[in-house]
């Protein structure tokens, strides 16, 4: 019975035969940056369309890992807020109001499937702009956002039945102030 003696790595044990020599290698990067499509400048979406800001000014992000700028985003003020508030509750008191929940929860649920079908582009776009690791954002992130949707597509057509004897009324529409690192 012969031994090799090329084994880079000795295990506890003298009798052992495993080579660990290649495993602590790097592995090239799950995922690549070449299918996601990233414009300059993002505007403001108002009323269905999009807008320039009412400043004009914008403000940049940058891809953490490589220090280069990834785009630029409309800055909204207290007026864009404020436009896009009203514009909401004019869809809110017209249109949305009027389809029936089964309707609305159609359009949350086709939302949610939109979110599954674009998942790997938006966890890409997650991690480059911040920084967070692409599994982190594949397996959590970008799915809690398109569960969100499937979740409340499910109560649309049953909030009636929810609470017996009580009919709920929606509250109406708001501006959020949302958090940058959080899809």
């Amino acid at each position: 019975m012969s031994e090799t003696t090329e084994t880079t790595y000795k295990p506890t044990s003298p009798n052992s035969k495993l080579d660990f020599a290649s495993v602590w290698e790097y592995d090239p990067a799950p995922e690549s940056t070449d299918h996601v499509e990233v414009k300059e400048k993002y505007e403001l979406f108002i009323d269905g369309k999009f807008v320039k800001p009412s400043k004009g000014r914008y403000f940049s992000t940058t891809n953490p890992a490589t220090g280069k700028k990834l785009t630029e985003f409309a800055e909204a003020t207290q007026k864009d807020i404020d436009k896009a508030v009203k514009s909401a509750r004019k869809a809110f008191e017209g249109e949305w109001s009027e389809l029936a929940p089964k309707t609305r929860g159609k359009y949350l649920f086709r939302i949610a499937r939109m979110l599954q079908e674009r998942a790997r582009e938006f966890a890409v776009l997650e991690s480059m702009d911040g920084g967070k690791p692409i599994r982190e954002s594949r397996d959590v992130d970008i799915p809690l956002v398109a569960a969100h949707f499937f979740y409340y597509a499910g109560w649309a057509d049953k909030l009636e039945y929810a609470f017996p004897g009580k009919t709920p009324e929606p509250i109406g529409v708001c501006g959020q102030i949302i958090p940058w690192n959080f899809p």
